[in-house]
């Protein structure tokens, strides 16, 4: 065996149907290849899993995969992912008995348990097979073995983790799921560090249906790096100009006033994107230092006063109009203000210099050392079902952490509840249960039916049962409701209104993992300051479609290598990053910015063939969130977006056939010969028409 730099060379995989741990070693070629994270996740799941299988059936593989470079002194590589077949997603086709729907499911997390899969020895730890009876995965220096977890099921993620602790030292790293991943929720995560979810793709289901407990992790491997001294000087480097960057002073007193510029915004009709690139333009003002001191002072959570009144932040499930429904003294005053008061001390995941999270404590509420709402969540649980109570907003994001429900997914679900109350197809005797024997009638502006129904989601009583699996499985069922299920192929829209930023229509849709903000694409990147990440790639938006595919296609390439070496998308807004000399320094590798980009191709396209062979391709979305049809006033009046032709030409410039298939010639270019024997199971659209699901109401 060859010795390896900056990874361990080594992955683990768990049979939990035999019982049989095993150990392969991957060659250097793979790595270079297909880096970490999903990279690696999709190539090893891709060859190794059964097409067609059932997400939550024994033959479906989790992956526990941390970023290439994470576990190394490199900044802002704390991030791990989880990879399987999600169970959430993909669910549009069915070909034939045997067939099972479920596309490529991933979910990326921070803390420290990434981490810790590497100092255990791995860099990646696979689990199949299904347990007879609840397990927990347990690595020491000594033993790697599989335990009974029948003292721990049932119980919450945190004192699933207060447990290990106590049995195994307070130094363990665990992931685990809650209750509602156990009952196998859709909508469930995988929860570590008290907190931090990889809770996207509905992969806690998965964990819950192989009766997974928990991964607990206690070594101290030590990775051998090519430069060792050359890493420590850039990463020195780099976080000595990032604690210049972050200094007190003025940029400190002028940040208080950003949060008030919303309404400035939605008049003047500004785009975060473009007021960054405008704010570029001005010299001696960086916008890195605007971007980066604001995430370190305030968190992602206090960008709530801007993103409600431009309209990005979702308002009455996508349906309802900011300075009317949810007006910017909510956002602000009761809201943003209420949690700006707080006080809380600075959470940084591993290897973070930012330090963008907050943990708090509120005894009056029961709250301690918990981690504060984030971006995502303050919108889902507030905006977007029209609550005004930032305490509620708190208790709601511990308690869904605790059990391990994805805290996006839940509220739009409860936005869609509430829009089935509005319109009458849902009563007061649909939310009984033997817990609430009276039943109750969720509505817009209150809050005391929020616990009572996330109870009945994680437990799946009465009608939680239905809604424990999402907006897609609950439109089924619920008659005249396919209007309200803001999902996109099956997975629930994050809090950025593709109205607003607009090309985030074709990675909700187009995206291996549909639904999601994070996946890659031109306006992700356009959120941060990236031009100033590195000067090897120049990111551009442009208002004509054609010129936008490509800038599209190159976002999305340079995205899946950010995202496989575990880097998180933070870093692009912090200025100059050493990218390429970290590489060299890590892992001995002279990749120039041409094979960076075609890194990401080569995993972007897997995961495509992944979702191609499962025939998971799917182009489906309510029609509110295209503009169908367009609002007559607020930020967002007058905007229709014509998705399918913005799919096509993303898909045209990196290499799919119409139908979303890559194209043979494509597989050939990056690689991936092996898939082209698939291309005759693939399934792709048989009809290029967007949310053909969607039937108008009534």
């Amino acid at each position: 065996m060859t010795q390896s730099y900056g990874y361990t060379g080594k992955i683990l995989w768990v049979d939990l149907s035999t019982k049989l741990i095993r150990e392969e070693n991957p060659p250097e070629e793979v790595y270079r290849s297909y880096l970490g994270g999903y990279g690696l996740g999709v190539y090893y799941i891709y060859t190794r899993i059964q097409p067609h299988c059932d997400p939550l059936g024994s033959k479906n593989i989790l992956g526990f995969c941390p970023g290439l470079l994470t576990g190394t002194v490199a900044p802002f590589t704390g991030r791990w992912m989880a990879c399987g077949k999600s169970p959430l997603t993909g669910k549009g086709i069915t070909i034939d008995e045997e067939f099972c729907n479920g596309g490529w499911g991933d979910s990326n997390s921070g803390g420290y348990f990434g981490p810790a899969i590497k100092r255990a020895g791995y860099d990646a730890i696979f689990v199949t097979g299904t347990s007879e009876t609840p397990v927990y995965l347990y690595i020491d220096k000594d033993s790697k073995e599989l335990r009974d977890a029948s003292e721990i099921w049932g119980k919450d993620t945190f004192e699933t983790e207060d447990l290990l602790k106590e049995k195994y030292g307070k130094n363990v790293n665990v992931a685990t799921i809650g209750v509602a991943a156990e009952n196998k929720s859709l909508i469930s995560g995988i929860v570590n560090d008290y907190g931090r979810i990889a809770a996207r793709s509905g992969l806690g289901a998965v964990m819950g249906s192989k009766k997974l407990k928990a991964v607990c992790l206690k070594s101290s491997v030590k990775l051998t790096l090519a430069d060792r001294e050359a890493t420590l000087s850039l990463s020195k480097k780099y976080r000595k100009n990032m604690s210049k960057m972050l200094g007190k002073g003025l940029m400190g007193k002028m940040l208080k006033f950003v949060p008030k510029f919303g309404n400035i915004m939605r008049i003047m009709k500004m785009s975060f994107g473009g007021s960054l690139q405008k704010v570029m333009k001005f010299p001696g003002l960086k916008a890195e230092a605007l971007v980066a001191n604001y995430l370190h002072r305030y968190g992602t959570g206090f960008t709530l006063p801007i993103s409600v009144p431009v309209g990005d932040a979702s308002v009455k499930n996508f349906g309802g109009i900011s300075f009317i429904d949810y007006p910017q003294k909510i956002a602000l005053k009761k809201v943003g203000n209420t949690l700006a008061s707080i006080k809380s001390k600075p959470y940084g995941c591993y290897g973070c210099p930012l330090r963008c999270g907050r943990k708090i404590t509120i005894p009056e509420i029961g709250i301690k050392d918990s981690h504060k709402p984030e971006y995502k969540t303050l919108a889902s649980l507030s905006s977007n079902i029209l609550n005004e109570d930032p305490m509620v907003m708190i208790k709601i994001n511990d308690y869904l952490n605790r059990q391990g429900l994805d805290t996006i997914s839940t509220g739009v679900t409860l936005g869609f509840v509430l829009e089935c109350v509005e319109n009458g197809l849902l009563k007061q005797d649909d939310f009984k249960s033997e817990r609430f024997p009276e039943g109750f009638l969720p509505k817009w502006h209150e809050s005391d039916y929020i616990f009572p129904l996330l109870e009945m989601m994680v437990n799946r009583e009465g009608i939680g049962d239905l809604l424990a699996d999402g907006t897609w499985i609950a439109s089924q069922k619920i008659e005249g409701s396919k209007l309200y299920a803001m999902n996109a192929n099956g997975s629930e829209i994050p809090m950025h209104d593709p109205r607003y930023i607009n090309w985030f229509i074709t990675t909700y849709l187009s995206d291996p993992t549909p639904g999601r903000h994070t996946a890659g694409g031109v306006d992700t990147l356009m959120l941060h300051p990236v031009a100033r990440f590195t000067k090897a790639f120049k990111f551009k938006t442009s208002k004509n479609l054609v010129k936008n595919s490509k800038n599209h296609t190159l976002a999305v390439k340079f995205a899946q290598s950010i995202n496989s070496l575990g880097l998180c998308s933070y870093s692009l807004s912090c200025g100059s990053y050493p990218l390429f000399e970290l590489i060299k320094s890590v892992f001995g590798w002279d990749i120039t910015p041409d094979e960076f980009l075609k890194i990401g191709w080569r995993i972007q396209t897997l995961r495509q063939m992944f979702n191609a062979r499962e025939g998971a391709i799917r182009h489906e979305i309510p029609k509110r969130l295209l503009g169908d049809p367009p609002l007559t006033k607020g930020p967002l009046k007058g905007i229709s977006l014509p998705a399918e032709e913005m799919i096509q030409g993303y898909y045209q410039q990196i290499g799919f056939r119409q139908d979303g298939v890559p194209k043979e010639e494509t597989l050939k270019t990056l690689d991936l010969e092996f898939c082209i024997q698939d291309i005759a199971l693939c399934r792709g659209r048989p009809q290029l028409i967007v949310n053909d699901y969607l039937e108008s109401k009534g």
